[in-house]
């Protein structure tokens, strides 16, 4: 009776084993660093700005790392050595995340080619496709990017007009003076006459292996729709904004949220996607509402509709986008009460001390709401993340008359249409 009491207890305790649930999938980072003192490797997320977003900063002890996190969703990552944060960026690698184990050997910025990733799925699909795109293009784009990499060091890359007019931006004394010779510059790429003869002759010989390099990537993405594309298509939508093919990123779009359902990627890549679509001259403005300093929430329409406006994404942290706005306040004072107005929408992080304390000192006297640690994305839906932020002239209707204006192609808008 002993015996078969024994054996009971032998196969209710074997069954219970069998039948408990698996060790929960997690991902885990291992990783050493070489030749290179960092105390921490950062990883960004798409994005985010190093400056203020809050980072995933993973501590280097002894020249060794670990990060353990339970994902909800696949996500692609940029790897910086942590002095990046300080020095406003350095050299960077793609890194893929999912609930495996993944092993990084990290080297100096110096050395950073040398790095090794083991691990994830992910990352193995990424690494066969760079393999592969280099091994198509490398041979053809190489030499022309070191024939440019010559003309830079010789000083024959740039125009002269270019020339001079970087050298009075090493000359201006102030940021007031910066912007305007930022805009030159801008409108100088804008007509193609920041080249000079021979760099003009090498980017010519490249546009056609961009292309070929562009539909390389998007029969990939089209055949491979994971997170490694997704990651290609978000870089599209915030780097290269003003040169993609918007209908050809909303098809890739289509293909990738329809394969990743309820992943946080559908949302930034529509918002990315409808600022490049509809925030451009001849469109109607983006609709939204911010609070105010007083945290009453006021929607932009409400304050800008029947006026010819100036909407001013700026922050204080933002140099440039301060110079920009000083010189509208001529502008608002002469034709305030003519039907013109500027609404203003400071970007700000954590708190909004350091606003308060400077609309005290700039006694700016138009309506500024505040856009607090992105909660409203207004950024994102005007197309300006990963910066300060921008202007926007909009006409009575609503229609977008002009993108970064300067005060002087204000003020003619304002005596056209008000005076």
């Amino acid at each position: 009776m002993k015996y078969i009491t024994k054996l009971i207890l032998l196969f209710t305790m074997l069954f219970l084993f069998n039948c408990s649930p698996e060790k929960e999938q997690i991902l885990q980072i291992n990783g050493k660093v070489i030749g290179t003192e960092t105390k921490s490797i950062l990883l960004v997320k798409p994005n985010q700005d190093m400056r203020f977003d809050s980072l995933i900063e993973i501590p280097v002890v002894n020249g060794k790392f670990l990060y353990e996190s339970k994902l909800e969703n696949p996500e692609a990552v940029t790897l910086f050595l942590g002095e990046a944060k300080e020095n406003g960026g350095g050299r960077y690698m793609p890194l893929f995340l999912e609930n495996e184990k993944i092993d990084l050997t990290i080297h100096s910025e110096e050395e950073f080619d040398k790095n090794i990733i083991e691990g994830g799925s992910l990352n193995a699909q990424h690494k066969k496709f760079k393999q592969n795109f280099e091994n198509k293009f490398n041979d053809r784009i190489k030499p022309l990017q070191d024939s440019i990499s010559s003309l830079f060091k010789s000083d024959e890359y740039n125009s002269n007009k270019a020339k001079s007019l970087y050298i009075e931006l090493r000359e201006a004394k102030n940021q007031d003076e910066k912007v305007v010779i930022y805009k030159k510059l801008d409108d100088l790429k804008k007509s193609g006459e920041n080249l000079s003869p021979k760099a003009k002759e090498l980017d010519n010989k490249m546009k056609p292996i961009y292309e070929e390099q562009k539909k390389f990537q998007e029969n990939y993405i089209k055949n491979n729709p994971t997170i490694v594309s997704y990651s290609f298509l978000l870089d599209n939508l915030i780097f290269n904004k003003e040169t993609i093919n918007i209908n050809s990123a909303k098809n890739i779009f289509k293909i990738l949220s329809e394969a990743n359902p309820n992943h946080p990627y559908n949302k930034l890549a529509s918002n990315l996607i409808n600022a490049i679509e509809n925030v451009k001259i001849g469109k109607k403005y983006t609709d939204f509402s911010a609070p105010d300093l007083n945290g009453n929430n006021i929607k932009l329409s409400d304050k800008i509709n029947g006026k010819v406006a100036l909407l001013d994404l700026w922050a204080t942290w933002c140099g440039p986008c301060i110079a920009k706005s000083r010189t509208m306040v001529p502008l608002y004072n002469e034709y305030k009460d003519k039907g013109f107005t500027i609404v203003g929408v400071a970007g700000e992080f954590k708190n909004t001390d350091r606003l308060v304390k400077f609309l005290d000192k700039e006694k700016w006297e138009w309506l500024n709401l505040v856009e607090l640690d992105r909660k409203n994305a207004i950024w994102q839906k005007y197309g300006v993340d990963g910066g300060g932020g921008g202007i926007f002239l909009i006409d009575e209707k609503g229609i977008i008359l002009a993108k970064d204006p300067t005060s002087e192609e204000v003020r003619k808008e304002l005596e056209s249409r008000l005076n």
